[in-house]
């Protein structure tokens, strides 16, 4: 017999509450007792993200938000920058050429960070942009982008500010109105502990003149039909998927019941237990600049990353993730988003530690651990 768990960067671990949840009878989304339910988690949202914007629910994955933030803020000519860290970032720019935008890109080797002085840099050598694209969390390398740095930088120079918040919220402090973020794009697989299928878009008054503005098609996507909806019937204009919707109040009422603040910290602190477990077994970090939703370290010179992996998962029943694109093989994610408790963290090392040592890797076993408890037992909540 082996108990599976997961610390993937999405999706993420269902609680068994938000598994049940999920589980109800279906009822009407036009009914009343679901309006009830989708008014209060319109609030939630906004609590969530310190908005008094507005926030809409698509029954999409967190690409279908992207797209949505090009859709309704840009017109076919446009200028636009798009910091790409990563796999998501590079998804932003092909998103806005799809569209017949022009990308200015600033393109970091993985593991890097766009950093404020180069974005104003950037944006005093380029004319008419229209909006800074960039994603907070991204997790195909692990970085975490100075978002509330470059919110102010973009707003300097007139540019709209569009974040992909996907896999940081609900696991992350996002503050769209203090930093400036105009339009933002979220997903419920990663952080907020719901399967795929819901995604969330904030937006501001900035982005709101901006879709007066835009002339791209749309039509799914189209924002002003979830204000319209919401604002005369309290309602999504097309179907959206119940059940989640059930799971993502449950969810958040848990959150709620730890506090979204000590959730910010829990977060940090898995974090440092498991760099801390990470560098005490002789392994190398990506990046300097890693999330705290996610740990990736570089696989050892002589190691087969997919080989390392695939032991983790088939021999202990630990799922982790490896490199996408040319780091595959390169590089194991570790994330720690969302429904992750202390001993998710010490499992993990544990496992890591034995498939090592299995590899030939020079690990001492236990060293992982004690370097993870001392971070545990000296960093309460």
């Amino acid at each position: 017999m082996k108990k599976e768990i997961l610390l993937t960067p999405g999706p993420s671990q269902v609680p068994p509450r938000v598994r049940a949840a999920e589980a109800r009878p279906a009822i009407h989304h036009r009914g009343e007792e679901f309006k009830r339910i989708y008014a209060k988690l319109h609030s939630d949202l906004k609590e969530l993200l310190n908005t008094k914007g507005d926030v809409f629910i698509l029954g999409s994955s967190g690409t279908g938000a992207m797209e949505a933030c090009v859709a309704n803020t840009l017109s076919a000519g446009d200028r636009v920058v798009v910091g790409n860290t990563g796999k998501f970032g590079e998804r932003f720019a092909q998103i806005n050429r799809a569209y017949g935008v022009e990308v200015v890109e600033i393109k970091k080797e993985w593991g890097g960070i766009v950093t404020p002085q180069e974005l104003d840099e950037l944006l005093k050598r380029e004319k008419d942009i229209h909006a800074v694209f960039i994603t907070h969390s991204e997790t195909s390398s692990g970085v975490m982008n100075p978002i509330d740095k470059l919110g102010k930088i973009a707003a300097a120079h007139g540019a709209l500010f569009i974040v992909d918040s996907i896999s940081a919220i609900g696991g992350l402090e996002i503050r769209v109105d203090e930093w400036g973020i105009d339009m933002l794009a979220a997903g419920s697989q990663k952080a907020l502990m719901i399967p795929p299928g819901l995604a969330f878009l904030a937006v501001g008054e900035k982005a709101r003149k901006a879709y007066e503005k835009s002339k791209l098609p749309k039509f799914y996507f189209d924002i002003k039909a979830y204000r319209d909806s919401l604002a005369k019937d309290g309602e999504c204009p097309y179907t959206i998927p119940v059940s989640l919707c059930l799971a993502l109040s449950e969810a958040i009422a848990m959150m709620r019941e730890e506090g979204f603040e000590n959730i910010y910290a829990r977060h940090r602190r898995l974090a440092l237990a498991m760099r801390a477990g990470v560098k005490a077994m002789g392994l190398e970090f990506f990046s300097q600049h890693q999330s705290f939703v996610e740990t990736v370290f570089r696989v050892p010179e002589g190691i087969d990353g997919v080989q390392l992996v695939r032991l983790v998962r088939e021999k202990y029943g630990v799922r982790l993730s490896g490199g996408q694109s040319s780091y595959k093989g390169k590089i194991v994610r570790i994330a720690h988003m969302g429904y992750v408790t202390e001993h998710d963290i010490l499992l993990a090392i544990a496992t890591l530690e034995m498939v090592l040592k299995e590899l030939g890797f020079p690990v001492e076993l236990g060293s992982g651990i004690r370097a993870a408890e001392e971070v545990f037992l000296n960093n309460k909540i």
